[in-house]
């Protein structure tokens, strides 16, 4: 999978767990659990009221570009948001990865609601076909205090502005983003 600006997304955190896929009955395996220990924002990278109650990231590997060697090393993990439901904040504005269920609470979360500021916006093509709804698709860079993900998703709605909480969203905007499928790119570890 490739993704522009992939060079921005940098999520620092240590490589604590590989997770097989269980067995299927043919023999083969499902896809395997990478579990990454999120680390703790410094002060100055958060700019917004801190909201993250999870700690570790549970992403499944869906590419295998993740060396099980690795495990237990510190480096940068390059995370998309996949798939996601995005909107502009309302204020209070917030920073962040929270528990898709509200229950992580320092826990392991596979599905996390991510709040932060877009930093980039390399893709946006919005449909100017003739057709009862707008569509949508969008590939951006979110500072969520904690580091850098990347999110890229496709959004159709009757008004693409209602939907979203403007037409168009740009470097500085405040998101919302939930509903993701997270895929990783890749995890480099620190020397």
């Amino acid at each position: 999978m490739r993704f522009p600006l992939v060079e921005q997304l940098d999520l620092p955190c240590t490589f604590e767990g590989f997770v097989p896929g269980r067995l299927h009955p043919d023999g083969r395996r499902y896809l395997p659990l990478i579990l990454f220990r999120l680390a703790a924002p410094s002060a100055s990278s958060v700019v917004a009221a801190p909201v993250t109650n999870v700690t570790t990231l549970g992403v499944v590997d869906r590419h295998h570009v993740v060396d099980q060697a690795l495990e237990g090393r510190t480096g940068i993990a390059r995370l998309v948001f996949l798939l996601s439901n995005v909107r502009l904040q309302a204020p209070p504005l917030r920073q962040g990865l929270v528990d898709e269920q509200g229950e992580a609470a320092g826990g392991t979360s596979i599905a996390p609601v991510a709040y932060g500021r877009v930093v980039a916006v390399p893709t946006w093509e919005q449909s100017q076909a003739p057709l009862p709804y707008e569509s949508l698709y969008t590939e951006l860079v979110l500072d969520v205090g904690l580091g850098m993900i990347g999110v890229r998703t496709n959004a159709t709605a009757a008004d693409l502005s209602e939907s979203l909480g403007k037409a168009r969203v740009e470097i500085g905007d405040w998101l919302r983003v939930w509903r993701s499928r997270i895929d990783v790119l890749a995890f480099e570890a620190q020397l």
